[in-house]
C-alpha cells in the first residue's frame, strides 16, 4: 500500500508544474520564446513562401492545393461579402450547399482577406497554426510534468511534423494537428487543474472542421483520459469512471456550443455520395479481413517514412505504398525515434504499462489494417489522423525521456546502443526493395542526425551536464526539422511570376466572365472547356474563381442528388464512379443536357467545334479565348404536366435519356401518389412523343411555359409562371431538404424530379412562385447553441472548476 501511495504521489506531483512554494518559471517570458523559437524555424522551412517568391500552391500531387483550396477560399471571400453566411451556392456543381464549410470562417481566417491577397497569405496562415499547435503541445507537456528543454522538443516536433509540414499543401491536416492538439490541451487542464471551460470550446471547434471531427475527437479523449487518470491516480476503476462521466458531461456540452452550424453540416456531409455509402470509399478498396497484412512495399513504406516524408520520393516522385500523402505521415523528429524507448527507464511500473497500451494502439493498426479502417469506420485506411495520434504518443514518451534526461537523469546505453543500430540496421538494410526505394542521400543525412544524437546523450552523460546537452539537442532536432522539411514543402509550385502572367486564374477568362454579366442580367450557366490548372482536363472549381455558374465541381460532399441526377442520365461513368463523385464532370460530356440546364454562353481554346454547331453564336473572341452564346438555352426553371416513373426512365437507352427530360418530369413512386392531375406517360408514348417533336421544337415548347424571373440571389429565387393545367415546375438543380416554396405567398411542398433535381407541384392558373433556402436545422441548432450557452455561462460562474475531479 504505501508503494502504491508513493507512486500516486510521485505521478500527480510529476503531472502538475511546481506552484506554492517553488517558484515555478514565469509564464509569458516562456510562451513568447517558445513562439518565437516556432516562428524562426517556420520561417527557415518556408522562406521562399514568406518572402513572396513562391505560393502555397502546388503544381505536383498536391495541385488539391491550387485546383481545390484556393477556389473554395476565393469563393468563401466573395460570398460571405455579398451573400452573408455561407449557405447554398450555384458556382459549385449544380448548385449545392457550402453550410459545411461555415468552419472556415473560424479555421481558416484568410477567407476575410479580399480574394486578390489569398493566395499571398496562405504561408502566413499556416505558419500561425503551427505556432499555436506547438504552444499548445508545450503546454500539454508542462502539463504532464516535463521541463522547458524536453517540452519545447516536443513542440518542434510536432508543430513540424509530417502531418503538419504536408498540412501547408493538404490544409486539412493542419486543421487536424491544431484541432486535436486543443482537445489534448483541454483534457490536461481539465485533468491537472480541473478547469474545464477549455474542454466544450475544444469539442465545438473540431466539429467546426468537420462534423466527423467530433467522432474523432470523441475517439482521443476516450484513449486519452481514461489513461491519463490511471497514470496519475493508478486502478481505481469506479472513481476513475465517475471522472470520467463528468468530463464527458462537458465534452457533451461543447456539441451543444457548435449545435447551429453542427446539425446543418452533419446534413450537408451525410447527404453526400461519401458519407451515405452511396460510393465506396474513395481512396481504398474493400476492407481487408481482419488479421490480413498489407503488402511487402507497405510494410517497407511504413518503415521508411518514419526517418523522413520524403526518404522515398518527394511529391509525384514518390515510389511508396498508395500516394505521396495517403501514406504514413509519421515523421516527427529523429531523436523521437532514437530515444522512446528510454520513456521507459524509470517510469513506474504504472506507466510502463500505460506506454506499452499506446504502443500496441499505435502498432497493431499498422501491422493490421483492418484496425485502421476500423478507426475510419470502414470508410478508407488512411493514415492521416491515425499517424497524427501516433505522432503524439511518440513525441510524448520520447520527450518524457529527454526531459528526465536533461533533470540529470540516466540514459540506458545499452538501449540507446540497440535502438541506434536497429534504426541504421534500417536504414542501410541489405533487402533489395528497401534499397531500390530509399533515397540514399537522405538515408545517409538521417544517419548523421542519429549518431550525432547519440554521441551528446552519451556525452552529457557523463561529463554530467545533462540539462546542456538537452539544450544543445533541441537546437540539433530545429536543424534536422528544417533540413527534411524544407524538402517536403519546397516542391514545384507556383511562382510571383507565374502569377502575374495572364495565365491560369489570371487568363482572358476573366475578361470574358466580366462582359457577359456586364450585358447578360439572367440566369444562366457558363461552360468552360479547359481547365486554368491543368488544361488537359476541365476545371472541376474554375466557377468559384471566376465567379460564373457551371456544372462541375470537385468537393469531397457533393451533394448525393446531384450525383445521383448525373448518374441517372450516364453523365457519371459507373465505372469509375468513386472518382467522378468527387471530381464530377457535371454535364460536360452531354451537350443536350447542358442546354436543359440553362447553358447559354462557352467560354473555350478551341472554337472550331462550336463554329460547326447550329445552336452556337460566336460572340467575342479575347486573344486566345472564344466566347459563344447557344440560342437554344432553357431558362431556370421549366414546366411539364406529363410524368414519366423513374423505372420506366432507366429503360431508357444512353441516348434518349437527354430527350426524354425535354418531355416529361421523371418521379418515383412515392411522389406520383396523389398527383392523379398529371398526365402519366408510357415508355411507347414517350418513345412516339421524341420520334415525332424535334430537339428543337421541345426546347421552344419549354421555354413557352418557363418561370419568368422576377429576383434571383443565390438564395432565393422569385418568379411568375402560367399553366394551362396541372404540371411540375422542375427547376435544374439538386434537390436540397434546405430549398423551402412558397406558390402565391402560401407554403408548398418541393419534391425530387428527374431522380435528382428539385420540383414544385402546381396546379392550372398564374401563380408567383418563390425559392427561399434556409440551412437545413438550423433553427433547431440555433436553439440548442443558445440553450448551451446558458448552462456554459451558468456553469462557469457557479463551477469554475471541476469538483471531486480526484478518484482519490
Amino acid at each position: 500500500m504505501e508503494e502504491q501511495e508513493s507512486e500516486r504521489t510521485a505521478s500527480v506531483s510529476a503531472s502538475r508544474p511546481q506552484r506554492n512554494g517553488v517558484p515555478a518559471v514565469r509564464a509569458f517570458p516562456v510562451i513568447l520564446i517558445v513562439a518565437l523559437s516556432l516562428l524562426l524555424v517556420g520561417e527557415l522551412i518556408f522562406h521562399d513562401f514568406v518572402f513572396g517568391d513562391k505560393f502555397l500552391l502546388y503544381k505536383d500531387v498536391g495541385a488539391d492545393s491550387v485546383m481545390d483550396t484556393y477556389p473554395t477560399f476565393v469563393h468563401l471571400s466573395d460570398y460571405i461579402r455579398t451573400c452573408g453566411f455561407p449557405s447554398w451556392s450555384f458556382c459549385s456543381g449544380m448548385g449545392q450547399s457550402l453550410f459545411h464549410l461555415t468552419g472556415s470562417l473560424i479555421w481558416e481566417p484568410i477567407v476575410w482577406l479580399p480574394r486578390q491577397l489569398i493566395a499571398f497569405a496562405l504561408v502566413f496562415q499556416h505558419l500561425l497554426k503551427a505556432v499555436i499547435a506547438g504552444l499548445l503541445f508545450f503546454r500539454v507537456l508542462r502539463l504532464r510534468g516535463l521541463n522547458l528543454c524536453g517540452s519545447l522538443g516536443g513542440a518542434l516536433g510536432l508543430a513540424f511534423s509530417a502531418h503538419m509540414c504536408m498540412g501547408s499543401c493538404w490544409i486539412i491536416s493542419a486543421d487536424d494537428t491544431v484541432c486535436f492538439t486543443f482537445v489534448l490541451f483541454a483534457a490536461e487542464e481539465a485533468i491537472v487543474y480541473r478547469r474545464w471551460l477549455y474542454l466544450p470550446v475544444a469539442v465545438a471547434l473540431s466539429g467546426l472542421v468537420t462534423v466527423f471531427h467530433l467522432y474523432l475527437s470523441a475517439v482521443l479523449l476516450c484513449l486519452y483520459v481514461p489513461a491519463r487518470l490511471l497514470e496519475i491516480y493508478g486502478w481505481k476503476p469506479f472513481a476513475v469512471s465517475r471522472v470520467c462521466v463528468r468530463l464527458a458531461m462537458f465534452a457533451f456540452l461543447g456539441v451543444g456550443l457548435g449545435a447551429i452550424v453542427l446539425f446543418g453540416s452533419a446534413y450537408v456531409v451525410l447527404n453526400s455520395p461519401r458519407a451515405s455509402g452511396t460510393i465506396p470509399n474513395f481512396a481504398f478498396g474493400p476492407a481487408p479481413s481482419p488479421f490480413q497484412l498489407g503488402s511487402s512495399l507497405y510494410y517497407v513504406t511504413v518503415a521508411l517514412r518514419q526517418f523522413s516524408s520524403d526518404m522515398i520520393g518527394t511529391g509525384s516522385a514518390y515510389r511508396g505504398w498508395i500516394d505521396y500523402y495517403e501514406g504514413p505521415v509519421n515523421y516527427c523528429g529523429l531523436l523521437s525515434l532514437l530515444i522512446f524507448p528510454q520513456a521507459f527507464v524509470g517510469a513506474s511500473r504504472r506507466q510502463r504499462i500505460l506506454y506499452t497500451f499506446f504502443l500496441v494502439l499505435i502498432t497493431v493498426p499498422v501491422v493490421f489494417p483492418w484496425f485502421r479502417y476500423l478507426l475510419w469506420l470502414f470508410q478508407g485506411g488512411y493514415f492521416r489522423t491515425f499517424s497524427l495520434f501516433s505522432i503524439f504518443a511518440i513525441l510524448v514518451m520520447s520527450m518524457t525521456a529527454l526531459s528526465r534526461y536533461a533533470d540529470r537523469g540516466k540514459l540506458n546505453l545499452w538501449m540507446l546502443g540497440v535502438t541506434l543500430a536497429l534504426l541504421l540496421l534500417i536504414l542501410h538494410s541489405p533487402i533489395h526493395q528497401m534499397r531500390a526505394l530509399i533515397h540514399h542521400e537522405l538515408a545517409a543525412t538521417a544517419t548523421i542526425f542519429l549518431i550525432l544524437y547519440a554521441v551528446l546523450l552519451i556525452i552529457g552523460q557523463m561529463v554530467k551536464r545533462q540539462s546542456i546537452a538537452g539544450w544543445i539537442i533541441v537546437g540539433v532536432v530545429a536543424m534536422e526539422l528544417i533540413y527534411f522539411d524544407r524538402i517536403t514543402v519546397n516542391r514545384p509550385a507556383i511562382t510571383t511570376q507565374e502569377w502575374k502572367k495572364r495565365i491560369g486564374y489570371n487568363d482572358e477568362t476573366v475578361d470574358a466572365v466580366r462582359d457577359i454579366k456586364a450585358n447578360d442580367n439572367s440566369f444562366f450557366r457558363v461552360t468552360k472547356t479547359w481547365g486554368s490548372v491543368d488544361v488537359t482536363q476541365p476545371g472541376f472549381n474554375d466557377a468559384m474563381v471566376f465567379g460564373y455558374y457551371g456544372t462541375t465541381s470537385y468537393s469531397t460532399y457533393n451533394n448525393l442528388d446531384y450525383i445521383r441526377f448525373l448518374m441517372a442520365i450516364d453523365a457519371i461513368n459507373r465505372a469509375n464512379g468513386p472518382g467522378e463523385a468527387q471530381s464530377s464532370p457535371g454535364l460536360l460530356c452531354c451537350p443536350l443536357l447542358l442546354t436543359f440546364a440553362c447553358e447559354k454562353y462557352v467560354i473555350t481554346d478551341n472554337p472550331v467545334p462550336l463554329q460547326l454547331a447550329a445552336a452556337y453564336e460566336f460572340v467575342r473572341r479575347y486573344n486566345d479565348v472564344y466566347v459563344f452564346r447557344n440560342n437554344l438555352s432553357l431558362p431556370f426553371g421549366v414546366v411539364f404536366t406529363r410524368y414519366i416513373p423513374e423505372d420506366v426512365f432507366f429503360q431508357l437507352a444512353g441516348a434518349t435519356k437527354g430527350p426524354a427530360l425535354l418531355h416529361a418530369a421523371v418521379l418515383s413512386a412515392t411522389n406520383v401518389i396523389n398527383k392523379s392531375g398529371l398526365s402519366l406517360l408510357s415508355l411507347d408514348e414517350l418513345e412516339q412523343r421524341m420520334r415525332e417533336v424535334s430537339v428543337g421544337d421541345a426546347f421552344i415548347e419549354c421555354r413557352a411555359t418557363a418561370l419568368r424571373i422576377n429576383a434571383f440571389t443565390q438564395t432565393r429565387v422569385s418568379g411568375t409562371v402560367r399553366l394551362d393545367e396541372n404540371g411540375i415546375l422542375v427547376f435544374q438543380m439538386p434537390f436540397d431538404a434546405g430549398w423551402h416554396s412558397f406558390v402565391n405567398g402560401r407554403a408548398a411542398p418541393t419534391i425530387k424530379v428527374d431522380v435528382g433535381l428539385l420540383g414544385v407541384v402546381l396546379p392550372a392558373g398564374q401563380h408567383t412562385v418563390e425559392l427561399i433556402y434556409r440551412p437545413p436545422y438550423l433553427y433547431l441548432g440555433a436553439v440548442v447553441t443558445l440553450v448551451s450557452c446558458a448552462i456554459f455561462s451558468f456553469s462557469l460562474w457557479q463551477w469554475p472548476r471541476i469538483r471531486g475531479m480526484s478518484p482519490a
